[in-house]
């Protein structure tokens, strides 16, 4: 147990040590001297579709996501600075299956500086049936999922502060992996669900899971096992404070 988190907590040092990257290639981000921010609107319909693979890839800033019932797929508002680093959207339909990816281009010699300015704001459908993939380098993130039908969930956080809210009326059974790097954490669960979350052992910081209980290497709630729809959450943390709450 103690290597373990030794180990966790000598790559969370590295990781804050090391250099920030945007996209998801090893691309040194190092910003120019550009003083003018730029706001830009996108918005992607479904179109033939009836599902859809959502992956959204930031490399560092402030990152909201959102549900909206009157969006085809997504609408987003992004806000950023140099114009060099406008977010890359694309769209793909095969099969009836929509695959929608948003990310931060990759950009070779920029250097870091004072002068970013990076936040989106991403509106995703409620009513389409969706695998969502969230990877973000450093920065807050804000994932507001519970009207989403999702079918699948993934995020992926490097350094910086995170919340991820799932409460909202339990449509499906879902499976859920979250691995945070360095930083505070809390994730909301409908109480309604049967949840069960392991990787409260992993990690340093304390670990807080109100209305929870020990069931071997998981947590478990009061509604686990009888609930119509079960939630199984894989939930691994480097260094930093986790809370976990059932929405009210």
């Amino acid at each position: 147990m103690m290597d373990m988190r030794r180990i966790a907590a000598a790559g969370a040092v590295a990781l804050l040590a090391g250099v920030l990257l945007l996209g998801t290639g090893c691309v040194r981000v190092e910003l120019d001297d550009d003083p003018v921010t730029t706001l830009s609107a996108e918005r992607v319909d479904l179109g033939s579709a009836s599902t859809a693979a959502v992956v959204i890839e930031m490399g560092a800033g402030q990152l909201t996501v959102d549900s909206d019932p009157a969006v085809s797929l997504m609408e987003a508002d992004f806000d950023y600075r140099p114009v060099t680093l406008k977010p890359e959207v694309d769209y793909t339909v095969s099969n009836g299956r929509g695959e929608l990816r948003v990310s931060t281009p990759n950009r070779p010699g920029l250097n870091m500086g004072t002068n970013l300015r990076y936040a989106w704001d991403v509106r995703l459908a409620e009513g389409v049936p969706m695998d969502l993939a969230v990877s973000m380098g450093a920065g807050e993130a804000s994932l507001k999922l519970g009207s989403l039908s999702l079918t699948g969930l993934q995020v992926d956080l490097g350094a910086g502060d995170a919340t991820i809210d799932l409460s909202g009326d339990p449509r499906v059974d879902l499976q859920a992996d979250i691995n945070a790097g360095v930083g505070a954490l809390t994730l909301v669960v409908p109480r309604e669900a049967g949840v069960r979350i392991i990787g409260y052992k992993d990690g340093v910081g304390s670990y807080q899971a109100d209305g929870f209980k020990i069931d071997g290497d998981y947590l478990v709630n009061e509604a686990y096992g009888s609930a119509t729809v079960t939630y199984d959450i894989v939930l691994r943390r480097g260094v930093g404070d986790v809370v976990i709450r059932m929405a009210d």
